[in-house]
C-alpha cells in the first residue's frame, strides 16, 4: 500500500508542477491578450509584433511541463523502470522538487504579462520599442528559469 502511495505522490508532483506553470502562463498571456486586443483595434498592422508580446508568458507553461516529464522521467514512473514501488518519503520528495518550477512559473508568468501588457502599450506609442518591451517583459522570466534549475538539482539530488 506505501508503494502506492509513494507512485501517488510522484503523480501529484507532476500534475501540481505542470498545473502552476499553465496557469501562471494562461493569466499572463490573457494580460498580455487584452491589452493587445485593445491596440491591434487602433493598430491592426502591429498584430504581428503584439502577437510575440503575449506569447512571452507561454513558456513558463512550458517549463511546468518539461518538470512534469522530468519528475516521470527521474522517479521511473515513465518509461517502466520502476520496480517495487516508491516509498512515501521518496514520493514526498518528488512532489517537493517540482514546487520551485511550479510555484515560480506561477508567480513569474502572471507578472511577465503584466509587463508584456505594459510592453504592449509602449509599442503602441512607438514601435522602434520592441525590442527594450522584449527585455523588460524577459527579465521577469529569469526567475522561472531559476525554479527550472533548482527544481532540477532537488531532482537529482533524490
Amino acid at each position: 500500500m506505501e508503494s502506492f502511495i509513494g507512485i501517488a505522490l510522484v503523480f501529484a508532483g507532476a500534475a501540481v508542477t505542470a498545473f502552476l506553470g499553465f496557469a501562471g502562463s494562461a493569466i499572463g498571456m490573457g494580460h498580455a491578450g487584452q491589452a493587445a486586443a485593445g491596440v491591434v483595434g487602433e493598430k491592426p498592422n502591429l498584430f504581428g509584433k503584439l502577437l510575440l508580446m503575449q506569447a512571452l508568458p507561454g513558456s513558463q507553461g512550458i517549463y511546468g511541463l518539461v518538470g512534469a516529464f522530468l519528475i516521470l522521467s527521474f522517479s521511473g514512473v515513465m518509461g517502466g523502470a520502476l520496480e517495487g514501488g516508491i516509498s512515501v518519503a521518496t514520493g514526498l520528495q518528488y512532489l517537493f522538487a517540482g514546487l520551485p518550477i511550479g510555484i515560480a512559473g506561477l508567480i513569474s508568468g502572471i507578472y511577465q504579462g503584466i509587463v508584456a501588457a505594459s510592453g504592449i502599450s509602449l509599442i503602441a506609442k512607438d514601435e522602434s520599442n520592441m525590442g527594450k518591451a522584449i527585455v523588460l517583459s524577459v527579465m521577469v522570466e529569469t526567475w522561472a528559469i531559476f525554479g527550472v534549475l533548482i527544481s532540477f538539482i532537488l531532482l537529482i539530488s533524490i
